[in-house]
């Protein structure tokens, strides 16, 4: 009697003094496609023993080690919990005390789960465990396992009503992910207790406030294909603020055609999706004046802004800042970033945002730099999805044409007795891809939330792999010259060090 007495005072407490709510939630896809997927990024980067590698840690993940296998092609559930009763009292106190639960596709009976853990016992509906879900910590803490009446699931979390509320989540766990390899998913109240956080929090200005006030929800999936890395998700704001106003209008044909084949990047956003972030001719002029203010230089000298009716376009000159970095290598040590960004957002401040904006264009340029594809042609190439859309806002960036464009530069800084021999090196990665890294927002209907794409291309990926391999290359041949009279290191040669994972 005391016991049963205990149990429901226990819970009378706890309903009382903590109303959890799901606020967020993460969906994992299957260890099989989480393989699958890193393989693909093996491939992209052009290291399959790093792929390998990430393979094995995903078939060890601290999940499977205490629930067993996972059923095939069932995803893994996170749902994040806040108490919004103590959200209303101490939002931050709150966040901090946010709880986690999993909901896991088991494929053992909850008999064959206890044998799996020493001590475990079953109390009053869940089987208790000892330690924590990594197998830590056995002496102090405890988890909570609650199985699915049909046995297909199991909720686990360090109190028993929260391992009870990730049941009720199993609709959730079974949507389709649709290639991606994990979901996250923020609800209102998350957003709700977000605002309420950060509203007093140092710097936070009022555009950046009213803007979180205006977000309903958002979610955020990762892909990977054959095409490349891809974000994917959408942003519900409000209705009736500004922002949902925002993104009705979408581009004309070609909107990145203004950019032409001089252009690394680019964007084009139409008309009515805000104001906020526009350049103008004073906001330029105030920018120039702010970086002589904290960085003691004349930004214009390496970048120009020039117009072009809505179109701008801002031009680098990598030839000018190398030679001021190599006569002069304290030219931009001075520079007070965080004065200086301090100073910009107030520029920013200066206008209530309103949805109502005309259409922008800008473009970036290197100096005598030319790609052999247009901008609009490496866009189309690298999310061909667009064509089946109507965005209202589209950009596009290329890393490989940056590093073409610069390596000519830093090749001529390298002693011409030593270039002979890094030029080759320095080739391999210095190769344009038609690909690079993409983006895009639409909205099929006034009433249906922002949606968003960017893609990483597997052509851009490999870019960089080869970067990083092409580096460790180059700081090879450097080592290769040895120290002074042929000393290779160590006295002796030898290197008593662990190789690194």
């Amino acid at each position: 009697m005391k016991k049963a007495l205990a149990s429901v005072l226990a819970a009378l407490s706890i309903s009382a003094f903590a109303a959890w709510d799901r606020v967020a939630s993460l969906q994992v896809a299957d260890v099989a496609a989480q393989g699958e997927a890193a393989a693909k990024v093996g491939q992209m980067v052009g290291n399959p023993l790093a792929a390998a590698s990430l393979a094995a840690a995903l078939a060890g993940m601290p999940t499977v080690t205490f629930f067993g296998p996972a059923r095939e092609k069932a995803t893994m559930l996170v749902p994040f919990y806040l108490d919004m009763k103590a959200v209303a009292k101490n939002p931050q106190d709150a966040i901090d005390d946010m709880k986690v639960s999993v909901l896991y596709p088991v494929s053992i009976s909850k008999e064959e789960f206890i044998k799996r853990h020493e001590g475990a016992v079953e109390k009053e509906g869940a089987v208790v465990v000892k330690g924590d879900l990594s197998g830590e910590d056995k002496d102090e803490e405890k988890t909570y396992v609650v199985f699915s009446k049909d046995g297909k699931w199991a909720g686990a979390s360090d109190d028993p009503e929260r391992a009870k509320l990730a049941l009720a989540d199993v609709k959730l766990a079974e949507k389709a992910l649709k290639g991606e390899v994990v979901r996250l998913r923020v609800n209102p109240k998350a957003v709700k207790a977000l605002a309420a956080a950060v509203k007093d929090v140092p710097g936070m200005t009022a555009t950046n406030m009213e803007m979180i006030n205006a977000l309903k929800a958002f979610s955020l999936g990762l892909r990977v294909s054959d095409r490349g890395i891809d974000l994917n998700g959408s942003i519900t704001f409000a209705e009736g603020t500004e922002y949902a106003k925002c993104g009705l209008k979408p581009l004309g044909a070609d909107p990145l055609a203004f950019a032409g084949k001089g252009a690394f990047s680019a964007t084009a956003e139409a008309e009515d999706c805000g104001n906020y972030g526009r350049m103008t001719d004073k906001k330029w002029a105030d920018i120039l004046a702010l970086v002589k203010k904290h960085g003691g230089f004349d930004l214009s000298q390496f970048l120009a802004r020039s117009k072009d009716g809505s179109a701008e376009r801002y031009v680098f000159d990598i030839a000018a800042v190398i030679k001021t970095v190599t006569e002069n290598p304290e030219s931009f040590g001075k520079f007070d970033f965080e004065k200086f960004s301090a100073d910009a957002e107030k520029l920013e401040e200066t206008e209530k945002f309103t949805a109502k904006a005309p259409a922008c264009a800008n473009a970036g340029v290197i100096k005598g730099f030319e790609s052999q594809w247009t901008v609009a042609e490496r866009f189309a190439a690298t999310v061909p999805e667009a064509a089946a859309k109507k965005p209202f806002y589209v950009t596009f960036g290329s890393i490989s044409s940056v590093v073409k464009a610069i390596v000519p530069h830093l090749l001529a800084l390298v002693p011409e007795e030593q270039r002979a021999a890094i030029k080759p090196v320095a080739d391999t990665f210095a190769v344009e891809t038609k690909t690079g890294i993409a983006a895009m927002m639409w909205r099929a209907k006034a009433e249906d939330p922002m949606r968003f794409m960017m893609r990483i291309s597997a052509d851009e990926i490999r870019g960089i792999g080869g970067i990083i391999n092409a580096a460790m290359s180059m700081g090879a041949l450097g080592g290769m010259g040895g120290g002074e009279d042929g000393d290779c290191g160590d006295e002796d040669g030898s290197d008593d060090g662990d190789d690194e994972d």
